[in-house]
């Protein structure tokens, strides 16, 4: 790790933390308005994306739309579509990076990399970003930092003797002809369908009941994509619904599953933990209000009770309505954009200019009443 150089201080007007979509796409708006910024990131651009396994791709789909004011859902700004670019519906998270550093090229992005943030504190008015590049100030900062370098792995006894799924390089390279699963949402069974597809056997464990579990909102109810796929290796999967893994165990050259039935299942190799992922705010943790484990916002997503500190990303929520996918974060970032720009007394011209796009594009949703109804069908 780098020495912090406490003589180096840079001071810029608002600095995002991660070059990830959410933080990308933000940078964009604060551009077009002519804001000062500097984008900071720990690794490359897109880098948790490139981290994902081989086989694993987006669930929502890629389609160009944009000329008829329906954009790519994978889209980060109103001009730009994943699917034209890489020519795939689902791309898998190499291909969605490659994507980001189209766009962070195209817009010539300001972007640090390789830069980690220790440690963030507020003094008279300026916030002070310990890096392993020296001391960064700021009047604002935007928190984009992705939620997949921070794995879940206290969900249940003995998880730190799992495979998590982020440390999965590719399924089809994984030990041995099984693997039990332990988690059924996304990952859990993007990670059956997976290894099936390599010949591999897979059993899992669902705390829930997700296969008949239904939510007009896809925050929480399986994607008709993984569930089309599914659909297309149920009869080799072993699926325990209404089943939660409480204890995992190694004993004799054994990994020893206990389920919350008191059943117990062995494997020699490595169950795959597919609990889901930390939050990704921990540095910022004690600037942030919490409610039900998410941080609470104003309506411009800042945090209320440290002003100027802003949060994009799938860790916004409000009441209900949880922005966890880039299709729905993505419209929250002009928002954060135009409260800054405001405050900076940007031209009211200006501001109307570049939010005209968005909102054509569905890239702006400031009125949130629409997120509490249900589909009708």
């Amino acid at each position: 790790m780098k020495e912090t150089n406490k003589a180096s201080v840079k001071e810029f007007n608002t600095i995002i933390v991660g070059a990830g979509s959410a933080g990308l796409g933000t940078a964009i708006v604060l551009d077009q308005m002519g804001i000062e910024y500097i984008i900071l990131e720990k690794d490359g651009i897109g880098s948790s994306f490139k981290k994902w396994p081989e086989e694993s791709c987006l669930i929502s789909p890629s389609f160009t739309g944009n000329f008829f004011n329906m954009p790519d859902l994978n889209s980060i700004s109103p001009e730009t579509s994943p699917a034209f670019n890489l020519a795939t519906e689902h791309p898998t998270g190499k291909e969605y990076a490659q994507y980001l550093e189209i766009v962070a090229e195209a817009y010539k992005l300001k972007i640090q990399t390789q830069i980690k943030v220790n440690h963030v504190t507020r003094n008279k008015g300026l916030f002070c970003l310990d890096t392993t590049e020296g001391v960064y100030k700021s009047k604002y900062v935007i928190w984009a930092a992705g939620e997949y370098q921070y794995p879940n792995k206290e969900a249940f006894e003995g998880a730190d003797l799992c495979t998590h799924f982020s440390e999965v390089s590719s399924f089809s390279e994984l030990e041995g002809d099984h693997r039990i699963i332990i988690g059924g949402y996304e990952s859990g069974f993007d990670a059956a369908i997976n290894l099936i597809h390599a010949n591999k056997k897979a059993v899992i464990f669902d705390s829930l009941n997700y296969l008949e579990l239904f939510n007009s909102d896809s925050s929480y109810s399986l994607s008709p994509y993984t569930r089309d796929r599914i659909n297309e290796v149920y009869y080799d999967l072993t699926y325990h619904k209404d089943t939660k893994a409480e204890k995992v165990e190694y004993q004799d050259g054994l990994y020893i599953v206990t389920t919350s039935n008191l059943d117990r299942f062995t494997s020699p190799y490595k169950p795959i933990n597919c609990t889901g992922f930390d939050t990704s705010i921990a540095l910022v943790q004690d600037l942030f209000e919490h409610n039900d484990g998410y941080p609470v916002l104003n309506d411009s997503d800042e945090s209320t009770i440290t002003n100027n500190l802003f949060l994009v990303g799938p860790q916004v929520k409000h009441g209900n309505a949880l922005f966890c996918f880039i299709y729905k974060y993505r419209q929250r970032f002009a928002i954060v954009a135009q409260e800054i720009a405001e405050r900076e007394k940007v031209s009211k011209e200006t501001i109307t200019q570049v939010l005209e796009l968005y909102k054509q594009q569905n890239f702006y949703l400031k009125d949130l009443s629409c997120c509490d109804n249900e589909c009708a069908c």
